[in-house]
């Protein structure tokens, strides 16, 4: 087996891998969008509602009054007034929480996991005077040309 063998050999391996992660980056990529979307429309709907208004804030103080009377904090009031608001919208927290999650697992690193391949793949091959096109086929570089000075 001589070079060029194994040149077309790493070729279709590169090719092979980065055609394999493809349809996995086209999911994760539909996935944070349906994501995305669930938690705008939600959000949406929750700076809409009238029935979070000022007069309803109102109303929730005099719900809570007696819960007030005990909190002498106004920092309380707030997380009790984000608390209800919550619960109320269910919805956006729960997409919310499921965007924030989908960070936390490293959705964003599956989404650019042929690049981040394919950037190791040129810092590798750029050694070899090689390089490589984003679908993985070898990009041969012509050799540097060297002077050797001569003599006197």
């Amino acid at each position: 087996m001589d070079q060029a063998d194994d040149l077309k050999a790493f070729e279709r391996r590169m090719i092979e891998i980065i055609s394999s992660l493809q349809p996995s980056i086209w999911r994760w990529r539909f996935i944070l969008l349906i994501l995305v979307l669930f938690a705008l429309i939600t959000f949406y709907a929750l700076i809409t509602d009238v029935s979070l208004t000022l007069s309803s804030l109102s109303t929730l103080s005099m719900t809570t009054s007696s819960i007030r009377s005990n909190i002498k904090n106004d920092k309380s009031y707030i997380s009790i007034f984000l608390l209800n608001l919550f619960r109320k919208e269910i919805y956006f927290s729960f997409s919310f929480g499921l965007l924030i999650f989908a960070f936390l697992f490293g959705i964003h690193r599956k989404m650019f996991a042929s690049s981040i391949i394919i950037a190791r793949f040129h810092y590798i091959l750029n050694d070899y005077n090689m390089s490589c096109d984003s679908d993985g086929r070898l990009i041969i570089k012509p050799r540097p040309t060297t002077y050797i000075s001569g003599g006197l």
